[in-house]
């Protein structure tokens, strides 16, 4: 056998294992990228579902303060329309 059939067996040898090593990587990548999305995933389901809490526990306090102050809720919610249709009425 030859040098250059030497090299080139080695060659074709080398060639074989980087191809393993690139499709390894590519799944070593591939999985890493799948691990961030779904903590992405995790990390937004988590943030609305506190600011949904938050809201939710907004909601609820105010519907309390209406419940305990029926006559006060209402004449404030009248006070606030009579201002804004007098800020956005339109004027002939």
């Amino acid at each position: 056998m030859s040098q250059t059939e030497t090299d080139v067996e080695a060659l074709s040898g080398e060639m074989k294992q980087l191809k393993a090593e690139f499709a390894r990587l590519g799944r070593v990548l591939e999985s890493a990228a799948r691990d961030a999305g779904n903590e992405a995933a995790q990390a937004a389901r988590a943030t609305g579902e506190r600011a949904w809490s938050e809201v939710k526990r907004g909601a609820d306090e105010l519907a309390q303060r209406i419940e305990s102050r029926p006559v006060t809720a209402a004449a404030t919610a009248f006070g606030i329309g009579v201002v804004l249709g007098l800020l956005f009425g339109r004027r002939s």
